[in-house]
């Protein structure tokens, strides 16, 4: 049994534990309101897609078609020496360096390179599969045309090949899509290829 003496003292002990507990509580609701107001800069800057239900009458002169992996949808942004991976509604999801131009701190002395990418990324892999590029080592491409976008997609990833390749500056394969037209020869070839990756469906891109 307790003496009158440590009694108090287990009281005051419980009261001392509560206090501590209560700034904690009050500590954890401070950092989760910090969090909440902290700015999405990334929010909504993915281009959504809708469903083609009817058939563009330029469909196989002014659209093109990516053949798309199953995975999650992913900002990624390379700056300042690290990559991030972000939400379509802005959360950071993953911080790593890359090869990508301001992707690790070797490639970002200057702070001014800095790549943007429209990616989809598949756990199973550790991929990153590049749908569509917004930036490029500072050169912003956000109102350019979809087959000029492409197209430097492409040349820029045959330059970086080490970008396809896991390293310990780059633990993430970063691969770009290829882009089809959508011409009837082109989508008949292209529904009978095996690819490297579980297929989801087809995005559908007009060239302007």
């Amino acid at each position: 049994t307790y003496t009158e003496e440590e009694e108090k003292e287990e009281e005051e002990k419980k009261k001392e534990e509560g206090e501590t507990a209560k700034a904690d509580g009050d500590h954890e609701e401070m950092e989760l309101e910090i969090v909440k107001k902290l700015p999405k800069r990334y929010a909504n800057q993915l281009m959504l897609s809708e469903w083609l239900i009817d058939v563009p009458p330029d469909l196989d002169q002014e659209w093109l078609f990516v053949v798309c992996p199953t995975g999650k949808r992913a900002l990624v942004v390379a700056s300042r020496g690290t990559t991030a991976a972000y939400t379509k509604s802005g959360f950071c999801v993953n911080q790593f360096p890359s090869l990508l131009p301001g992707g690790n701190r070797l490639n970002s002395a200057t702070g001014k390179e800095y790549t943007i990418l429209d990616c989809i990324y598949n756990e199973v892999q550790q991929t990153y599969y590049i749908l569509d590029v917004m930036c490029w080592r500072g050169h912003p491409v956000y109102d350019c045309q979809t087959d000029f976008r492409f197209y430097w997609l492409h040349s820029k990833m045959e330059e970086e090949t080490d970008l396809s390749e896991k390293s310990r500056l780059n633990p993430y394969r970063f691969v770009g899509l290829k882009s089809y037209s959508c011409n009837p020869a082109s989508l008949c070839e292209v529904l009978v290829m095996t690819f490297p990756f579980e297929v989801d469906g087809i995005l559908f891109y007009h060239k302007s």
